[in-house]
């Protein structure tokens, strides 16, 4: 969960700037989606190192962006994530990051009147 919050956190800080930059500030959406942003960038800082760590651990092309080395970098098995140098500063910024972005998400779902992310039924 730590290597897909990384290494995903540059999309999520997009859109969450999209979301700052488009509403009125004074707005409860736009005041959570602001502290979103803040806690995710700990997350983004920490992105280049987790790219570097995967395009070692599996060879992979430092400039790639195929699915197959996307998927490398954003799936990664627990041991090794574990074995990422930086999984402790990780861990922390995921942590910062999860209750700002479980606010904005439930004030985008009362702004928008239906859930953002619906979650799949297990099968």
């Amino acid at each position: 969960m730590i290597g897909e919050a990384v290494a995903d956190s540059e999309a999520v800080h997009a859109a969450l700037t999209t979301v700052v930059e488009v509403l009125d500030p004074g707005m409860a959406v736009a005041e959570r989606a602001h502290e979103a942003l803040l806690a995710v960038t700990g997350l983004v800082e920490l992105r280049p190192e987790w790219i570097a760590y995967c395009d070692e651990t599996f060879a992979l092309d430092s400039v790639a962006a195929d699915p197959a080395s996307e998927m490398s970098r954003l799936w990664v098995s627990g041991d090794l994530v574990r074995a990422w140098p930086r999984f402790t500063v990780g861990k922390a910024a995921l942590v910062a990051a999860t209750g700002p972005l479980h606010h904005v998400r439930r004030e985008l779902a009362a702004f928008c009147g239906t859930e953002p992310v619906r979650r799949r039924a297990a099968a």
